[in-house]
């Protein structure tokens, strides 16, 4: 019988209020055949206590505690440490659907990415919604690289994957840099119309804040520069890099963050700007990617 270890990796930081319910979506999962890997990242308040009281309750789970190192970090950890056939990343303040990971493993078999559905839970009104209003079954990365919904925590992924590629330490919206690690190496992907994870919508999160200090546009700058050798690899990744550069300047913009450096660096690293004749440029670039696209698939 089909029964692959999944491993369960959860960094944990300051979500007393949070992690129990977590869990308890974790080891009452109808697929069994999990390892719970709970990364205390340095938390202060009493999260390492509720993740020894779970280690107590069932076997399965194991607490690994280390100093600080943020997201990234914590989940690079739980990499290093993971047994499974299969990984997959749980936020410490969502919570799985209970029968998640049967649902994913059961689709895993020739896959190296399985994708299920989430269900965004607005923390101040209660109010469920669509995270992501069109999926496709039909996944063609290189008609339309943006398919899939840009974070790490609705998919599980073969180990193997993690042979070369780890989270980028430091960041803020790791998952977007982490995104173009894993798809742009192509992939066997297949979606899932399962909702597998609600994702909790908290008004103190990070993306939520009101004021950003002048270094926020760094983050940005540093995962454009980590992408851009991954865009040079094909060429259908290009104008993906391109609408990258210009969706965070227009995040940027949307936050009334300050913009000015990440502006003027992108146009003068990449030629990237606001302007009408690049977005011209930018919509000419789309139409020739999509015919090589369709000139490829022709001859195939």
């Amino acid at each position: 019988m089909y029964k692959p270890k999944v491993s369960i990796i959860i960094p944990v930081y300051n979500v007393e209020a949070f992690i129990a319910q977590c869990l308890e979506s974790v080891i009452n999962q109808t697929y069994e055949n999990l390892e719970i890997i709970c990364i205390n990242d340095g938390s202060t308040d009493s999260s390492k206590d509720i993740c020894d009281s779970f280690a107590q309750r069932d076997n399965r789970v194991r607490v690994i505690d280390q100093k600080n190192k943020g997201l990234s970090g914590a989940r690079n950890s739980g990499i290093k440490d993971a047994k499974g056939q299969f990984l997959f990343f749980l936020d410490s303040d969502d919570w799985l659907a209970l029968s998640a990971i049967n649902s994913l493993v059961n689709d895993s078999k020739g896959y190296d990415v399985i994708v299920g559905g989430v269900l965004a839970y607005n923390e101040s009104n209660g109010d469920f919604r669509r995270y992501k209003k069109r999926r496709s079954s039909k996944i063609d990365l290189k008609k339309d690289f943006f398919q899939l919904e840009i974070v790490a925590w609705n998919k599980l992924y073969r180990k193997e994957i993690f042979n070369e590629i780890r989270f980028k330490e430091g960041l803020i919206h790791e998952d977007e840099e982490f995104y173009w690690q894993v798809f742009s190496r192509k992939p066997k992907v297949k979606t899932i119309d399962e909702d597998v994870i609600f994702y909790r919508e908290r008004a103190g999160s990070i993306t939520k804040k009101s004021s950003y200090s002048d270094e926020y546009q760094y983050n940005y700058i540093n995962i454009i520069d980590s992408i851009h050798p991954l865009s040079q690899q094909k060429f259908e990744l290009t104008y993906p890099f391109y609408k990258t550069c210009l969706k965070f300047l227009n995040q940027l913009k949307r936050k009334n963050a300050p913009c000015e450096a990440y502006e003027q660096y992108i146009k003068r690293k990449y030629g990237v700007d606001d302007a009408p004749i690049f977005k011209l440029k930018l919509r000419l670039l789309k139409l020739s990617h999509w015919c090589v696209v369709r000139v490829a698939r022709f001859k195939s």
